[in-house]
């Protein structure tokens, strides 16, 4: 690559080299694992552990790496550590969906192993999309087909069917739940065959709370009915926790139910076993003779490790299968290339064809024409009714079946899967049920043709009848569909049969009377296919208008024929807080037109229930796409790119910054230079301009973070975003002949005859107002907020009176001082005085938007710290019933003894909790005021714990062996020295801080 210093930073070749030796050779790995200890957060500690690219990284790694159940609670704790630091990376507005970003990014980062061009550009995009503009993270969201999601988080994102590695997917429970979240789906169902193993469940829901999925299990079960199987999944509801989740599990009913399900899941299994056979003694050679390809022979316990304690199916094998046949598909293709250079017409086009079928020859046609049982009918069908005796739960009926599994779960969901069930079908199942159906799976994207759609409307129709509770038409259903079937002899017995429920039709209807029959709309996705919808929906109506707009540009064959309707709500949060001001502020939200001042508001959507409807083409859209299909095989070589550097966005981030500030600078001093006779503007206005615009950035960037009184231990310039200056520079200088040369010389003065001698009001007013425009013009088309851009332009309005008082101020220094033409002057300068002045207004918002950005993100931090405290301190109580914990905090040398006496040693936790929080205070900008506000909220009791788990940074030397063991890694040394000067003034400040607080309680008290 010609001139490669001029692209990547040096931060992105240190993260790639770290990273990559992790990942190679295995470096140091113990020292890393311990940045994903929860009780470590991401802006305490471990910041001088590692880079917070690397500890994404890393974290991901063990998401990808690990599918064994007994890594189940390093991958936990993998993903809490992932959200925490994608969140705490997330600077700026769009948090989320930066965090979403920031994931699918590591994610690739990892899969590009071996390919350092590949990595060094994700590594860039991932420090660009961390601290970038908003325009950057949407350019990033359409590459990865991510849509962007509200940032309050409340959009109607669901998927009612996926499956995991359990089941016959491809990844882990943790691993779907994270790429669940990246799509922004927040109501995910996960459905197992047969049973499920209660250590499953607890992955699954773990992972789930942690990135605030809602997140349900289904267990698919098969009922016989008319010499056929139909598909009931089973929802147990109320399953959160490890409590919730043992309690379940242990009940008999359940526990029969799982040892019946083994059974039935024996059989498919076997059938598994056998396929495998099939596929080594005939399959195989029909694939050599077909291709020239001779696979190896089919290792069953290799597809058995790479399942682990998951469920073995044709998706497995198939998979299995097509991994150890790529690489041989490639090389006959390399083989077949040589071959058609010397080859005639006739085997030239033979070739092509071969070539193109290996492309095709994906896992989903391998299980297709090779693993299902219409290719193997010598071995028996696992999904036929069979003649045999076979496992007892496969000989219940639709009625029997349901009522077994309310029995064992009262408070359960029951969904019947309509594949295969015409509209008959479906009403005797629903009367013998007596009810106990609550959904319809209405759509399933994996089957998604135009037949689907027709043969849905039927069941749509059905099911708005009764939950309508339309007898009439229920009724009409009813009676066309029996004199359907008395012209077909061999259905007369259904025929008697719908007669037999048409007198009791209405206790179908009196069954929903209360509780309506829903809808479940599915993706199937296993996360394999190329030929199916990923996983994921979305109710358009619930997602911003940027999404929203990048939908209708979608293809029309890109919708699902789906509709539902989402309306809005609101909720107010009366303020909190102590003492008058808080008391005042709660007394005016309750003021008629105050509420939405003083509170706190959220915004929820709720939606009706889904139908089928072939006009609704976007209201409900997928969050997946479709894959390319194939194996990526062609005949002829793609030629290689030109040699040449990256883009320009792969720049040098010194270099780029340095190129826009050149590119604003130029235009600013040649509007001078051309238009001014006076040297100090001609030659010096630019750098005047340019100073005006960086120094008040400077200014707004070091109050923000705590001004005078910000931390000692950082310098000013470590609150400056260089980056943000530099685009501040780059379009201020852009102003300067708008607002200077075309709005006040050639407009304004030759034009209307406005100056500051005839009218400076009206002067100031137009250039503040094309200056807001031009501001917020350039914020919109940068991609920033709407409400930013609206900001900055009343930002200008308001800098209209500072302009006229500067105007006025220089005016009478300039006349004190004996200048003779003052309004010649002041002209000369208004353009200046104009831009002062709307600095000076925006150094004060953005000065505060700063301080509330910092201190919000410090809240962030304390309320997690916080909340651990006292978890831990509940913990304590809960092993030590005998003991005051309160007094053993105060006395940490006690405490440590008698911690390590008992079954764990709370040591480390408390440690480190009190580790992280001194370095927040120390390190963080607006720590200080963030921490006050979190004791201020505490009750005295509260403060006095909080201090109390505090005290234990007086072991010196056990807190020194904390971090010669690798807390922080290898190089200790300045985090021990930080540790040792800085926490007595740490602990002197919150035990002041404490008792003034209990000081300023006792008397509001006695108020």
């Amino acid at each position: 690559m010609p001139f490669r210093s001029l692209y990547y930073d040096a931060n992105d070749y240190k993260l790639l080299e770290i990273l990559n030796d992790l990942m190679q050779r295995g470096v140091d790995r113990s020292h890393f694992k311990t940045i994903l200890e929860p009780y470590l957060r991401p802006h305490g500690i471990k910041e001088l552990a590692a880079d917070p690219g690397l500890r994404i990284g890393y974290a991901i790694m063990h998401l990808l790496q690990s599918l064994k159940s007994d890594q189940a609670a390093d991958r936990i704790k993998a993903l809490n550590a992932l959200r925490d630091e994608t969140l705490a990376a997330s600077r700026g507005s769009m948090r989320n969906n930066r965090a979403r970003v920031l994931v699918q990014i590591g994610k690739e980062l990892i899969r590009a192993e071996g390919m350092e061009d590949r990595q060094l550009e994700l590594a860039h995009d991932f420090r660009r999309a961390a601290i970038g503009k908003v325009g950057f993270l949407r350019k990033q969201l359409r590459k990865y087909h991510l849509l962007e999601m509200p940032e309050e988080w409340n959009q109607i994102t669901f998927d009612d069917r996926v499956h995991d590695a359990n089941s016959k997917g491809r990844k882990s429970a943790t691993h779907l739940i994270m790429d669940a979240w990246v799509k922004g789906i927040r109501n995910l169902t996960v459905v197992y065959y047969n049973f499920m193993d209660p250590a499953v469940a607890r992955e699954l829901f773990a992972s789930a709370r942690i990135l605030g999925v809602n997140a349900s299990i289904g267990i698919e079960f098969r009922a016989r009915f008319r010499d056929r199987y139909v598909k009931i999944v089973w929802g147990p509801n109320g399953l959160r926790d490890d409590g919730d989740i043992e309690e379940f599990f242990r009940q008999e009913p359940v526990r029969e139910l799982m040892r019946l399900g083994q059974e039935v899941q024996a059989r498919r299994t076997r059938y598994v076993r056998d396929v495998t056979t099939a596929f080594n003694e005939v399959h195989r050679e029909s694939i050599r003779q077909e291709f020239g390809i001779s696979l190896p022979p089919v290792d069953y316990r290799a597809v058995e490790r790479v399942i682990g304690t998951g469920q073995p199916s044709v998706y497995h094998l198939g998979n299995h299968i097509h991994e150890e046949a790529l690489p041989l598909f490639a090389e006959r293709v390399e083989a077949l290339r040589r071959e058609y250079v010397d080859a005639d017409y006739d085997a030239k086009a033979a070739i092509a064809m071969q070539v193109e079928s290996l492309d095709a020859l994906d896992a989903d046609t391998l299980i297709a024409r090779y693993l299902l049982p219409a290719e193997n009918p010598a071995i028996p069908d696992p999904d036929v009714v069979s003649g045999e005796d076979g496992p007892e739960l496969l000989s219940l009926t639709p009625a029997e079946l349901t009522a077994r599994l309310r029995r064992a779960c009262p408070s359960s969901s029951l969904t019947l899967i309509l594949a295969d069930l015409d509209l008959s079908d479906v009403i005797e199942i629903l009367y013998d049920c007596q009810g106990r159906i609550t959904h319809f799976e209405v759509f399933n994207t994996k089957f998604l043709t135009d037949l689907q759609v027709r043969q849905r409307r039927p069941f749509s129709q059905l099911q708005q009848a009764i939950n309508e509770q339309n007898a009439v038409v229920l009724k009409r259903m009813i009676r066309n569909r029996i004199e359907r079937f008395r012209d077909e002899p061999d259905n007369h017995d259904r025929a008697a049969r719908l007669e037999a429920i048409l007198p009791d039709f209405n206790r179908l209807l009196d069954r929903y009377r209360r509780t309506p029959l829903q809808s479940a709309v599915g993706s199937g996705s296993t996360g394999r296919s190329s030929r199916t919808h990923g996983m994921g929906f979305a109710v358009a109506e619930t997602l911003p208008f940027k999404a929203q707009r990048e939908l209708r540009r979608r293809p029309p064959s890109s919708c699902i024929p789906v509709a539902g309707s989402a309306f809005a709500s609101v909720e107010f949060i009366p303020p909190r807080g102590g003492g008058l001001s808080g008391r005042i502020a709660r007394f005016a939200s309750r003021l008629p037109g105050l509420r939405g001042l003083f509170c706190q508001t959220r915004h929820w959507w709720h939606v009706d229930e889904l139908r089928i409807d072939a006009t609704a083409c976007g209201d409900v859209v997928t969050l997946g796409g479709i894959s390319q299909e194939g194996n990526g095989l062609t005949l002829f070589e793609e030629q290689e790119a030109k040699e040449g550097g990256p883009p320009l966005g792969r720049l040098n981030t010194a270099l780029m910054n340095a190129l826009k500030v050149v590119a604003g600078f130029v235009p600013a001093f040649l509007t001078f230079w051309l238009t001014k006779d006076w040297w100090v503007l001609a030659y010096l206005g630019g750098v005047i301009w340019f100073f005006i615009t960086g120094f008040r950035n400077v200014i707004q960037s070091v109050l923000g973070g705590g001004g005078f009184r910000r931390s000692p231990h950082l310098a000013w310039n470590d609150y400056i975003n260089w980056e943000r200056i530099a685009d501040s520079l780059l379009y201020t200088g852009f102003s300067v002949p708008l607002l200077d040369w075309l709005c006040k010389s050639m407009l304004l003065d030759r034009g209307l005859n406005i100056t500051t001698a005839t009218s400076p009001l009206l002067l100031y007013t137009i250039m503040a107002v094309t200056n807001g425009v031009y501001i917020s013009g350039h914020n919109i088309v940068r991609g920033l907020p709407r409400k930013a851009a609206m900001a900055n332009f009343f930002r200008s309005i308001l800098s209209i009176p500072v302009a006229i008082a500067l105007n006025g101020g220089i005016g009478s220094l300039l006349s004190i001082v004996g200048v003779a033409d003052v309004a010649a002057v002041l002209q000369l300068w208004a353009a200046v005085i104009s831009k002062l002045a709307s600095d000076f207004v925006a150094g004060i918002i953005e000065g505060l938007a700063d301080r509330a950005y910092n201190i919000s993100m410090r809240k962030w931090d304390y309320t997690e710290k916080i909340r651990q405290v006292f978890e831990l301190f509940t913990r304590l109580e809960i092993l030590f019933p005998t003991r005051n914990m309160l007094d053993a905090l105060r006395s940490p040398a006690e405490f440590m003894e008698l911690s390590r006496a008992g079954e764990v040693d709370h040591v480390s936790a408390l440690m480190a909790n009190a580790l992280d929080l001194l370095y927040i205070r120390a390190y963080k900008p607006r720590a200080g005021d963030a921490l006050r506000q979190a004791m201020e909220r505490m009750t005295r009791d509260e403060r006095a714990v909080f201090v109390a788990s505090q005290q234990i940074l007086r072991e010196e030397k056990e807190v020194a062996t904390l971090f010669v063991n690798g807390l922080v890694g290898r190089n200790f040394s300045k985090a021990l020295s930080f540790y040792l000067l800085r926490y007595a003034p740490y602990l002197d400040e919150l035990e002041g801080l404490a008792r003034s607080l209990d000081r300023t309680g006792e008397i509001d008290g006695c108020l």
